[in-house]
């Protein structure tokens, strides 16, 4: 069975905090595009975990620019 696009988040370290999602929010990140999801898993791999962790202590999800 194919993996939804908000479980590939989860799964490839983008969403760090799943439960922290309601059914709308996971609906929302649903309907982004495979480019979208792509983008920023790749974001997310060249920053690294360390980076990550440092910068969403307390939050789920966080796009850094």
């Amino acid at each position: 069975m194919r993996r939804s696009k908000f479980e590939r988040l989860v799964n490839e370290g983008v969403i760090l905090k799943p439960d922290s999602f309601s059914e709308s929010d996971k609906k929302k990140i649903n309907r982004l595009t495979p480019d979208e999801v792509k983008a920023l898993i790749s974001v997310r791999a060249k920053l690294g975990n360390k980076f990550i962790r440092q910068k969403t202590k307390s939050r789920s999800i966080a796009i850094v620019f």
